[in-house]
């Protein structure tokens, strides 16, 4: 579908929303708070709040039992009809061990579970992981990000965990590990009422006993990071590692600060690659102190033996941490290349990469009487004279649309997922998008090719969608002689500043940009995307 039939299509199926733009260049400070408070959601607190993983595990056959890879608690029981965002990420692991005609297998579930005061645990979604009759030559071993976001509107606010297992559906000549497991959770009152939750919870619960057991939403620090451009690796000899993300984080008046991160890049591998190991590391480096790893998460594409397979792969993840330093700190992300092999000066390139974070206090308020008096201790050249202080914020949970088998470039543009956001109650607006997918690749006959193009639009007040990001997803000389069928996860952040505040919808795009028809198809599904925004005046 071109992007006129696309323009026309939306114009008959965007949201209807009852505001028009007027000269946003000055904003008051009581700028419609009175039609805001009557038709237009008004940012709230929120709870943020860091799970944990449990270790890895490898699998080794189907009858392997299911494994609890991450959790996370979060305690809505002062939010009246709670909308809770989910955050996953991990690594998934396949060895082939395939021999002559014995082909390597792995088909992994991963499915995300919500139990609350006791009850059974309630399947809320499942994503699969699958690596079909991959010959010898296909690839030895393969480490990759598997990653995925769930949103979701309650009735009944009160504590709950959501916890991620993984059941080996079918291990054949292969063994899997996952590992890395990581979860973050986000909620915040659907309906603009959380005065009255207060008063709900206060009439339960004695002062002293709620406050020690039910925590109340805060507000919270929203900041954009960059990226710094696209990282090329080849066979040659070892390259310094390569700082290729960042977010200064100003938590100085925060108080015990949780700290979420999220990073995403896409990671195109050239043909002729036959080794790739890359290793994505996390540092946290706070005033004039020396860089502190975080975290390590792996990419390997190992023992391929196909000359002419190009691909392109979503790699991401998140990271959590509570009690993080009341500082001036900067989050950036470096990438080493442990191994590379190539047959002709091939590249592998690291590109397209995002960073955003979210910081909010997790011990008692520091009050406005002090801030002047954080000022006056610290000095901090990177942020801003006056540090900044946590804000309340919007939560949106989106739809995905259904699914899509391409199986010719002809095929039209399929829109995955939707969101929209009002932020006409805010005047200089920051938007986060979180997104996630499966994509799945299917292998009819030998040597074909799949291109892919994810495209994000943002269409505010009816008017023309504006295309604010793309990312390509490849397949190039895929072959059934090698593989039958690869299926994981597609995911990115991304994060928009938008000039003028008012009703807008993102809309994430899948369009086939070639594909080799009779030889290959690619299916789309399970689209799932949330928008987070702050006013950042």
């Amino acid at each position: 579908m071109k992007k006129e039939k696309l323009i026309e299509y939306w114009g008959d199926n965007l949201m209807s929303c009852n505001h028009s733009y007027g000269n946003h260049k000055t904003c008051e400070p009581d700028r419609g708070w009175n039609k805001c408070k009557i038709k237009h959601p008004r940012p709230q607190k929120i709870l943020l709040e860091c799970g944990e993983g449990t270790g890895s595990r490898t699998f080794t056959s189907s009858d392997d039992p299911p494994f609890q890879l991450a959790h996370v608690t979060i305690d809505t029981t002062c939010l009246n009809r709670p909308e809770v965002l989910i955050k996953f990420s991990s690594i998934v692991r396949m060895d082939n061990l395939a021999v002559d005609d014995q082909d390597g297998t792995v088909r992994l579930q991963y499915e995300l579970f919500r139990v609350c005061n006791h009850e059974e645990p309630k399947s809320l979604g499942i994503w699969m992981f699958e690596e079909v009759n991959v010959d010898e030559g296909g690839f030895e071993c393969q480490e990759e990000s598997f990653n995925f976001i769930f949103c979701e509107c309650t009735n009944c606010p009160r504590c709950c965990e959501y916890f991620v297992t993984v059941t080996p559906v079918e291990i054949t000549n292969a063994t899997a590990m996952v590992s890395n497991g990581r979860m973050a959770a986000l909620s915040q009152p659907l309906c603009d009422s959380l005065k009255d939750g207060y008063k709900n919870c206060d009439s339960k619960y004695d002062h002293i006993k709620f406050k020690e057991r039910h925590p109340r939403p805060k507000e919270i620090l929203l900041v954009c990071g960059q990226g710094n451009g696209s990282v090329v690796f080849r066979d040659i000899s070892p390259e310094p590692p390569a700082d290729i993300a960042h977010v200064v984080l100003d938590t100085t008046n925060l108080s015990k600060p949780k700290v979420l991160i999220e990073f995403s890049s896409i990671i195109k591998i050239d043909e002729e690659v036959n080794d790739l190991r890359l290793q994505f590391e996390l540092f946290r480096m706070c005033g004039d102190g020396e860089p502190l790893s975080r975290g390590i998460w792996t990419f390997e594409r190992s023992g391929v033996d196909i000359d002419d397979l190009e691909l392109q792969k979503a790699f991401s993840f998140i990271f959590c941490e509570c009690e993080a330093p009341s500082d001036c700190c900067e989050y950036f992300v470096t990438v080493t290349a442990i191994e590379v092999t190539d047959s002709d000066d091939h590249d592998a390139v690291v590109d397209n990469v995002r960073i955003t974070a979210l910081a909010q206090s997790s011990g008692d308020c520091i009050y406005e009487d002090n801030y002047k008096k954080l000022d006056g201790k610290r000095d901090c050249i990177d942020c801003k004279p006056k540090h900044p202080k946590e804000k309340k914020i919007l939560l949106e949970c989106g739809d995905g649309t259904g699914s899509r088998t391409f199986t010719s470039s002809n095929d039209s543009a399929f829109q995955l997922a939707h969101v929209k956001l009002d932020t006409t109650c805010l005047c200089k607006p920051m938007v986060n998008i979180e997104f996630s997918s499966i994509v799945s690749f299917d292998a009819i006959a030998e040597n074909g090719d799949v291109q892919l193009r994810y495209e994000l639009f943002r269409v505010c007040d009816n008017r023309k969608p504006i295309s604010v990001g793309i990312w390509s997803v490849d397949r190039m000389d895929f072959d059934i002689i090698y593989i039958d069928k690869s299926t994981n996860t597609f995911d990115f952040t991304f994060c928009d500043c938008i000039t003028c505040p008012g009703c807008c919808e993102y809309i994430v795009t899948v369009t086939p940009i070639t594909i080799t028809e009779g030889v290959i198809t690619a299916t789309v599904s399970n689209g799932r995307i949330a928008a987070l925004a702050q006013d950042i005046k």
